[in-house]
């Protein structure tokens, strides 16, 4: 089995080419990256309620994706989620990621969903391993 870490386009969460995927298009910002967030209701759990797993999906990608927008190639080996408040399906929402520091081989970074009117969904505090590039 091949411990690469190589990117494609099937990612579940980001994957382009993935028609199972979630399909999120993430842009860099100022400060991390960001992603607009409408899922359709086969995402749910509960009636209307988007599944937890699939919000920490999310909350993975966006702690992942920061730390690869600013050069750092890295798989998360620490996700703390909190989920706050339920997080409907067909709806809008924002989901944000940033790196908090950098410190050796691991990367620290935190995401966050929030809706509309900007109340906090979801959150995430995750520690990542940058990816040495003998597993590339």
């Amino acid at each position: 089995m091949s411990t690469k870490f190589l990117l494609d386009n099937y990612c579940f969460v980001c994957g382009k080419e993935n028609e199972n995927g979630l399909r999120l298009e993430i842009v860099e910002t100022e400060n991390g990256v960001k992603s607009k967030v409408v899922l359709p209701k086969w995402t749910q759990g509960y009636n209307r309620i988007v599944h937890g797993g699939i919000v920490c999906a999310i909350l993975d990608e966006m702690v992942a994706w920061a730390a690869k927008s600013k050069g750092h190639k890295s798989a998360t080996v620490d996700l703390k989620v909190r989920l706050k408040k339920a997080m409907f399906v067909e709806r809008e929402y924002l989901a944000t990621g940033q790196i908090s520091s950098v410190k050796n081989r691991l990367v620290l970074a935190r995401s966050e969903i929030r809706d509309k009117k900007d109340t906090l969904i979801a959150q995430a505090e995750a520690k990542l391993l940058k990816v040495s590039e003998e597993n590339e």
